[in-house]
């Protein structure tokens, strides 16, 4: 499976907030180690899109899994009225929580979603920090960092929380 956009380690800085994300072990998709693969076909332009990270945990304690997140990004973005595609990428990570300084060591995901529909910048955006906010809700989660990126490039990247 080809993933159009940067999952690899993530960097943010903000007056307020500022962190990182180091993925842990080989890329797995779908079970399998992530590879190239030929192109299909190929699109006109740049492509923006949005990286999610999201843990499972609620404090130190393990309590969600990837099929609850889907759950969740169906339904916002469904109520959205966009499509439902979206990647999920499992993941082990660290989370340093900027309130109380305590680190975790969970699973977690990356969700990624492409502007495949043409939407704006801006309409993009506001539909995944609703996603992200929904997520953070609906998980119990302090905040989901949200990356927005075009044509793989990150251009920002915000922390949102429920």
């Amino acid at each position: 499976m080809r993933i159009d956009a940067n999952i690899g380690t993530a960097h943010w800085l903000a007056p307020t907030h500022h962190g990182s994300f180091r993925p842990n072990g080989k890329l797995l998709v779908e079970g399998r180690e992530a590879i190239a693969n030929p192109a299909l076909w190929e699109g006109k332009g740049p492509v923006w899109a949005a990286r999610l990270f999201v843990g499972f945990n609620v404090g130190k304690k393990p309590r969600w899994d990837v099929d609850d997140l889907v759950k969740v990004v169906k339904r916002v973005r469904k109520r959205q009225e966009q499509k439902p595609d979206a990647s999920f990428v499992l993941q082990k990570g660290i989370y340093t929580s900027s309130k109380t300084g305590k680190t975790v060591d969970e699973k977690g995901a990356q969700v990624i979603v492409l502007n495949t529909t043409g939407a704006s910048q801006k309409a993009f955006e506001k539909q995944m920090v609703e996603l992200a906010e929904e997520i953070a809700r609906s998980l119990k989660q302090e905040e989901v960092i949200l990356e927005i990126q075009r044509s793989g490039l990150v251009k920002k990247t915000v922390g949102v929380a429920p």
